[in-house]
């Protein structure tokens, strides 16, 4: 008997873990484990990892109080089937072996929570249906050519499925009955179309879709992006992938709609506000970016709000909803900062700066004079304190929260045109004289962070969409629904290499809400 056996026999251990070089030697010798150890019935963890054991006794059926059984890196290339007398067992890890299946009896398993079978030759796995706890499946880098059988409505604490790295083609629609999915890993597979079902996960919060041969060529682009959130794949998924029931074409192996499916989308379409984005076009102000700014307030995002009618309780209705984003989304600034603009009132390039504070010069909103930006900010601070001593409370008032953003900066971004009058200095105010009136025909949108570019983003959707909403712009589809045409502005580095072109074909993705985006054509 092993000394390692041995010790856990005679103190009733119940963990007991083999590894090493001296247990290696012993396996190499007997090409087995010594056969004391399946007579261990107290053991509830059983670990056997990094050696060169290549197959395991069906006496392992014996340990009928195992909770977890660890049989990673090894030489495995079969597992026995009494591993379904297991009840007890919750997690199984087998990771790292030679095994071209599992045994049907996993599936018997009803307490298992955790199955990593990853680093293996799969081809296939057993049925998992009755494995009603399972909560993780880790099948990464096998052999596998279909999605693992797991869509099942009794499985509902599935949370976390990676299935990288195998020959995987496609994915059922029916992956939507995992009600607690979370994380679903597909890179390096096969995949060339994504059901629009998959979208109706509601916890999926992480999908990896990388590496794959998708046919639609812009989702192949928006999920090869490094800088592409989770979210923007669900979005764009929910909004462009085909469902399986949307016609005869739906899903076809191309992708593409067929006409069964388009008439049900135009029919959809008609019940829809629409948001058309224009091309980016040279008589568009162009923005440079600087490289001091971006040590500061390194985000902005910039778009046009055209042929808009501010007249009525438009205008009030709109600022209301910058407000409205400013306390919410925005986090009372904390997080982005939004000015508008009259287009006509605004001479290009525009250029996003950092400057001294002192040296800064803006004309603020409703206030009566051209001040440096010090000067501004100091009676920022006194109006501040002057309210919180009038309302006794221990902090500042909401609306103040902002300013300590700028304390800490030696230099303050601003947004100057080309005559290098200041007309955003973010995120204290934009200017006077380039403020938003009844007059405006043309609304120049700046979304300002220093958090990142996508929160940038989102907050400039959420006023586009507010925007739409309200109805300030006097232009009806052919329906009689609301259209707002959104023009592309691009942002550039100071040598004119492009930096953010907004609206691109990954923004201004909505769910929830009945809303058509016209894009340009490529």
């Amino acid at each position: 008997m092993w000394p390692e056996v041995k010790q856990a026999m005679e103190e009733k251990r119940y963990e007991l873990v083999l590894s090493g070089q001296d247990v290696n030697n012993k396996i190499k010798e007997q090409e087995a484990l010594d056969p004391a150890v399946y007579s261990l019935t107290q053991l509830n963890f059983l670990e056997v990892s990094r050696s060169p054991l290549t197959s395991i006794s069906p006496d392992i059926g014996q340990l009928v109080n195992l909770t977890n059984l660890i049989f990673q890196g090894n030489k495995l290339h079969s597992l026995p089937e009494t591993i379904g007398n297991l009840e007890k067992l919750k997690v199984l890890d087998v990771s790292g072996n030679c095994l071209p299946s599992l045994p049907d009896g996993i599936g018997k398993l009803t307490n298992l929570t955790t199955l990593i079978a990853s680093s293996n030759e799969l081809s296939a796995l057993p049925n998992l249906e009755n494995c009603i706890n399972l909560a993780v499946l880790d099948v990464g880098k096998n052999k596998l050519t279909d999605f693992p059988d797991v869509c099942h409505e009794k499985l509902t604490l599935v949370a976390d499925l990676k299935f990288a790295d195998n020959h995987i083609n496609d994915i059922p629609s029916s992956v939507t009955v995992l009600s607690s999915l979370k994380i679903l890993d597909l890179g390096n597979n096969t995949i060339k179309t994504v059901p629009g079902e998959l979208a109706d996960c509601l916890k999926l919060k992480d999908l990896n879709l990388k590496g794959n041969p998708l046919d639609d060529r812009r989702f192949r682009k928006l999920v090869e992006s490094d800088r592409c959130l989770p979210r923007q794949v669900i979005d764009y998924i929910r909004q462009h992938c085909p469902r399986s029931h949307d016609g005869k074409s739906g899903t076809s192996s191309k992708g593409k709609r067929g006409k069964g499916s388009r008439g049900k989308n135009d029919e959809v379409g008609a019940l829809c506000d629409e948001l058309h984005v224009l091309s980016v076009k040279d008589s568009i102000p162009v923005v440079q970016v600087s490289a001091a700014v971006r040590e500061v307030r390194p985000y902005i995002v910039c778009c046009i709000l055209c042929g808009v009618d501010l007249n009525g309780d438009n205008l009030k209705k709109f600022i209301s909803a910058q407000t409205k984003l400013h306390e919410g989304v925005c986090g009372k600034r904390l997080v982005a900062t939004i000015a508008t603009h009259d287009l006509a009132k605004i001479r290009g390039p525009l250029k996003f700066n950092a400057e001294n504070p002192e040296e800064i010069r803006i004309h603020p909103l409703v206030r009566g004079k051209e001040v440096s930006a010090r000067e501004l900010y100091d009676g920022l601070q006194h109006e501040a304190e002057t309210q919180r001593k009038q309302q006794k409370r221990n902090t500042v008032p909401g609306l103040y929260k902002f300013l300590h953003l700028v304390e800490r900066w030696s230099l303050w971004p601003c947004l100057a045109d080309a005559a290098g009058k200041v007309i955003s200095l973010p995120p204290l105010t934009n200017s006077e004289n380039t403020k938003i009136s009844q007059e405006t025909e043309n609304i120049f949108v700046e979304v300002t962070s220093s958090t990142s570019l996508g929160k940038a983003k989102e907050v400039t959707d959420a006023l586009i969409l507010s925007a739409l909403q309200i109805g300030i712009s006097p232009a009806k589809n052919a329906d009689g629904k609301a259209l707002l045409s959104v023009q592309q502005v691009r942002v550039e580095e100071e040598c004119g290499g492009l930096r953010v072109l907004y609206p691109s074909r990954t923004d201004l993705i909505f769910h929830n809400e009945k809303v058509r985006v016209i894009r340009p054509e490529k």
